[in-house]
C-alpha cells in the first residue's frame, strides 16, 4: 500500500536524524515520544503510524506536522527534506537558544525558497 498523505520515510529520516545526534537508541526515542518501538520499526518499512502516534513523534523532533504532509508539488520518496535534517539537529542542540535556532530556521528557509526560484 503507497502512502498519499504522510512521507513517512521523511518523517523516519528526522527521527533518525535527531537519534543520533542525541546518540540515543531506537527504544530510548520511542519511550521518550511515547509510542510503542514497533510503532518506529514499522516505519521503517513505510508504514505509516496512527494518528496520535505521528502526532507524539512530531512533537518530540519538535517540528511542525505539516513538513511531512504533501505541499502539492510531487517529491522524491526516498530523500528526506535537507532543511527538515538541518532544523532537527539544530532543534537537538541544547545549547542553543529558542529564539536563535528560530532564526536560523528562517535563514534556512529563505535560502530554501531562493534556491528553488533558481532552479526553475
Amino acid at each position: 500500500m503507497q502512502n498519499q498523505g504522510l512521507d513517512v520515510a521523511s518523517l523516519y529520516a528526522a527521527l533518525d536524524s535527531k537519534r543520533r545526534s542525541s546518540n540515543k537508541s531506537w527504544r530510548q526515542v520511542a519511550k521518550e515520544a511515547g509510542v510503542s518501538a514497533s510503532t518506529i520499526t514499522r516505519m521503517k518499512s513505510n508504514k505509516r503510524p496512527d494518528v496520535d502516534g505521528f502526532a507524539s513523534l512530531v512533537q518530540w523532533l519538535g517540528m511542525k506536522a505539516d513538513s511531512f504532509l504533501p505541499t502539492g508539488t510531487p517529491r522524491r520518496r526516498s530523500e528526506a527534506d535537507p532543511a527538515a535534517e538541518i532544523m532537527t539537529f539544530l532543534r537537538a542542540r541544547k545549547e542553543l537558544e529558542p529564539a536563535s535556532v528560530e532564526a536560523i530556521q528562517d535563514l534556512i528557509q529563505a535560502a530554501c525558497k531562493l534556491l528553488q526560484k533558481r532552479s526553475r
